[in-house]
């Protein structure tokens, strides 16, 4: 069986890269979802504008809850490193209390 090293504050940073990341992914799209939409009501009649439209509307929902899974793994991440710290502190006072009783 492979030993697993958890060394927290790499997962601290890959937190804040997951968080990072989820606050970056929804600037730009929005404003080109809404774009689509715009643009898709200003060119009726044109073939491209039924898929604009699509686009528009149904990718809203799935890329809004991918951009909230990625903050989800940021978060997660941070609470995997906060408990790690606590079980190592938590197992330190143990063996510190076991020396102090020889």
């Amino acid at each position: 069986m492979a030993d697993v090293k958890v060394v927290v504050q790499e997962l601290r940073a890959s937190a804040q890269v997951a968080k990072g990341l989820a606050e970056e992914f929804g600037a730009p799209l929005q404003p080109a979802l809404t774009s689509a939409t715009t643009v898709s009501g200003q060119l009726v009649g044109w073939s491209v504008a039924v898929g604009l439209g699509h686009l528009g509307t149904s990718w809203s929902a799935p890329l809004a809850t991918l951009q909230q899974r990625i903050a989800s793994t940021g978060t997660n991440l941070d609470a995997n490193a906060a408990a790690h710290s606590h079980d190592e502190q938590a197992t330190a006072d143990v063996w510190s209390q076991q020396g102090a009783n020889q």
